[in-house]
């Protein structure tokens, strides 16, 4: 299904209440974990052999990379006698190894060696699926425990320059990296583009938006696809400039009203591309490094409202926000408790969110 708008009133929303720079906002609403794929580290800080421990949804998860290269998640406590992996344990070939008494886990989780020969015990670790998408592990959030029902496709990258990434630990909902991707008229009153139109599509868990709009005098096009609430694939387009852009957000609860944001640019630049090897890797070293501290000045506007926002349970629309009243649909069915129909879209009479 595809819908446009066009942006007709940008005056800002009335604000109700006074804004504070804590994550005890008065009346501010704390939203259930939702379920889906989200990011816990980048994979190039997880070397061979590393073992590191990352918040997620409310607790803490180890994750580590074998010498075999394969990225795990596992909950922290040993089952033997409670020692966290994350402090002092290590990767022995591919086994996960507890500091306490030297119990070694397998990839598959269950306890296959004990220190001094003993016999291991029936133990297993908690163990959360993890897989490398776009240059992220990214874990699996389910509230009920249901495996996944969709996966991250990879980025198309082929052509571009090494991708260059950022992260903050930001307060609020995470939510707001996706729902700006179908927020219009932010594009125009907070970032500056001007003559800016979208349109959207909805899939079951994936969510498409299409915006058009000149910055500067500058045309520009944008794609944004949300998988699920963990994941934005960003591609831009400057046709004029021979220029596009690659962005790969993720946006991770690690506890109530607190988040961390990850993400990466990768540059294509038509000109450079066309010289030899040698001279194009360096170009793109240096333009990615200064093109990704641009978009991060750009995106810094929206952290002071991102981390003082009050959720708005029934919000008062414009008429340029469709793409926006879709994506609070379409969102809701991630949160625990929120019952949907069978194209996925929400039903409890217009709630935009589940009740806590």
């Amino acid at each position: 299904m595809t819908n446009a708008a066009v942006v007709r009133d940008l005056r800002p929303a009335e604000r109700s209440g006074p804004r504070a720079s804590d994550a005890l906002i008065r009346g501010r609403r704390v939203l259930p974990f939702p379920d889906g794929w989200f990011g816990v580290c980048f994979g190039h800080e997880l070397k061979r052999g590393d073992v590191r421990t990352v918040p997620f949804m409310g607790q803490e998860l180890v994750v580590y990379r074998t010498h075999a290269g394969e990225a795990f998640a596992v909950e922290p406590f040993c089952p033997h006698l409670g020692a966290h992996l994350g402090h002092g344990g290590k990767v022995d070939g591919d086994n996960l190894v507890c500091p306490f008494h030297g119990l070694a886990f397998a990839p598959d989780s269950t306890c296959v060696r004990a220190c001094g020969g003993q016999k291991p015990p029936h133990a297993t670790l908690t163990r959360r699926l993890a897989q490398e998408r776009n240059g992220m592990v990214v874990v699996w959030h389910h509230h009920a425990g249901q495996a996944p029902e969709w996966e991250i496709p990879d980025a198309d990258t082929q052509g571009f320059s090494k991708p260059r990434g950022s992260s903050f630990d930001l307060e609020g909902y995470p939510h707001d990296v996706t729902e700006n991707s179908f927020d219009l008229a932010h594009f125009a009153w907070l970032h500056g583009f001007t003559d800016v139109a979208m349109h959207h599509e909805t899939g079951p868990q994936w969510m498409e938006s299409h915006l058009t709009g000149r910055w500067h005098g500058v045309e520009i096009k944008i794609r944004l696809i949300a998988h699920g609430l963990g994941y934005v694939l960003g591609e831009s387009d400057v046709a004029s400039l021979g220029v596009k852009v690659t962005t790969c957000a993720f946006p991770t609860p690690t506890a109530p009203l607190k988040w961390t944001f990850r993400w990466t640019d990768a540059v294509r630049v038509a000109r450079v591309s066309a010289l030899p090897a040698a001279l194009s890797r360096p170009l793109y070293a240096l333009i990615i490094k200064l093109a990704h501290k641009w978009f991060v000045h750009v995106v810094a506007a929206d952290f002071p409202i991102w981390s003082n926002r009050r959720h708005v349970e029934y919000p008062k629309l414009m008429t340029g926000d469709a793409a926006l009243a879709a994506f609070r649909r379409w969102s809701a069915q991630f949160y625990p408790g929120a019952p949907v129909s069978d194209n996925g879209l929400q039903e409890n009479g217009g709630d935009p969110w589940p009740r806590a």
